[in-house]
């Protein structure tokens, strides 16, 4: 019944923002006529905003099925995201979070502007994620390297404040805790309060915690490298070290000028990054590592928790990428 609900609550809120736009443009052409109408130059095919209309991004239906979220872009600017909610009760849109008075424009995080170009949204800007928090009344939005809590009613609290930025900022399953990723560790605290690393702090710079490495972020569409269990009760989080893999030279062409990067690439045949999977309390204690098996040169493609938490299931695939397998694991007994 929820889900189809939801797409019930898409499709209203989508045609809100679809037919006027249609009937706009039905009545612009009715007054265009051959000797009227612009020529169509080079620049302007490329210019902002796109020639191809608004695009809205990301709906999520809130919990209780109340509201529909959607990231929708401007038509000064059509880069640009802000969250929108429509209420299905009263059938009003209602802007939650404007990126540019909240944002700072601050430069993102090397980490975070590989990760969006890996997602295929690197010319966006704003708001490009956000997550409902288990209650339906706040959600979480990132903007500019920082974290904020916006609520229903228009009230924004700042949770961040780093010029290291966040990666793959979360709620936990239940909405008690915040989690994300900063220099390398997952970090972990109560809403509103203290976030503190829940992982060691490795003297090597080729180790990440709560990450996907390259592979699993450009190949297999897996961004993020931890996972909440249904009770917040633990987390899966995975640990790589990208040691054994060779440094390239990655040049960057823009508009503004040309940079060069020194990046570690796996290129085919070479190794890959050292993979291993741990389970720990938000806290960072109890910590077990997960048997990925004997085999150490595989791909860790997904993990997931059962819905009770007491059983974890990851799915691993041989170098090859002839054979995917899953496992079943006690978090308790690591096997």
């Amino acid at each position: 019944m929820l889900r189809s609900n939801f797409f019930r609550a898409i499709a209203c809120a989508l045609a809100t923002l679809t037919l006027p736009a249609i009937a706009a443009a039905q009545e612009d052409a009715r007054h265009v006529t051959e000797t009227t109408a612009p020529t169509l130059a080079i620049d302007r095919v490329f210019a902002s905003p796109s020639l191809d209309g608004p695009a809205p991004r990301l709906p999520k239906l809130s919990p209780d099925g109340r509201y529909l979220a959607v990231l929708r872009n401007r038509e000064s600017d059509r880069e640009r995201y802000d969250l929108w909610a429509f209420d299905r009760q009263d059938g009003q849109w209602r802007m939650l979070v404007n990126s540019e008075k909240l944002g700072t424009g601050r430069e993102l995080s090397e980490a975070e502007k590989m990760q969006r170009e890996r997602r295929r949204i690197g010319g966006l800007k704003g708001i490009v994620s956000y997550d409902w928090s288990a209650d339906g009344k706040s959600i979480l939005v990132p903007i500019d390297g920082d974290l904020y809590l916006a609520r229903l009613d228009g009230a924004v609290k700042r949770l961040t404040e780093s010029r290291d930025g966040q990666l793959n900022p979360e709620l936990s399953e239940t909405g008690k805790y915040l989690s994300f990723v900063r220099d390398r560790r997952l970090w972990v605290g109560p809403i509103g309060g203290e976030v503190k690393p829940v992982t060691p702090d490795e003297s090597a710079n080729t180790v990440h915690w709560g990450e996907a490495e390259f592979v699993a972020q450009e190949e297999m569409s897996r961004f993020t490298g931890y996972w909440w269990s249904p009770t917040d009760a633990r987390i899966a989080v995975e640990r790589f070290d990208e040691s054994p893999v060779s440094v390239v030279t990655r040049t960057a062409i823009g508009a503004s000028g040309t940079r060069a990067f020194e990046q570690r690439y796996p290129a085919a045949g070479t190794p890959n990054v050292d993979v291993a999977l741990f389970v720990i309390d938000p806290d960072g204690g109890h910590e077990v590592q997960v048997d990925l098996g004997p085999n150490c040169d595989i791909y860790l493609t997904r993990v997931d928790w059962a819905r009770d938490g007491k059983k974890l299931y990851v799915q691993r695939e041989n170098r090859g990428q002839t054979t995917l397998d899953m496992l079943e694991v006690d978090p308790a007994t690591h096997h």
